[in-house]
């Protein structure tokens, strides 16, 4: 099951706000780094009480969570900006044909469509 980071948020959060240690009945810590595996309908974590160092494997169902507004990731919902260009298929096809057309050099391709370097050519 692919989950967003919001709906993953939302679990962790009803499971922290739901936890207490079986051992002493305090509240247990729950983050993302206390999933282990997470299937098509439950979950596993690993918890561990900060009050009595008590290892808890809690087995979290999943269902009802598309109450929780998870929805279904787009073709491109994944995309991240930071890191990736935010290109369609179409103006990947076309910017891959316009490198063809100018040798596989950018360069060219700056010049042919205009674009020019302005950096350093003002110093005399």
């Amino acid at each position: 099951m692919e989950l967003d980071p919001h709906t993953l948020q939302q679990i962790l959060l009803r499971i922290r706000q739901q936890m207490r240690c079986p051992q002493c009945g305090k509240q247990v810590p729950v983050d993302f780094s206390s999933i282990r595996v997470v299937g098509e309908n439950a979950m596993l974590l690993q918890l561990k009480c900060d009050t009595c160092n008590a290892f808890i494997v809690l087995h979290a169902s999943l269902q009802g969570i598309e109450k929780l507004g998870a929805r279904a990731f787009e073709a491109d919902g994944r995309k991240n900006a930071s890191s990736s260009l935010q290109l369609s298929d179409d103006e990947m096809t076309m910017l891959r044909q316009a490198l063809d057309q100018s040798g596989g050099s950018f360069e060219h391709l700056f010049r042919k469509y205009g674009v020019e370097q302005s950096a350093g050519t003002d110093a005399a």
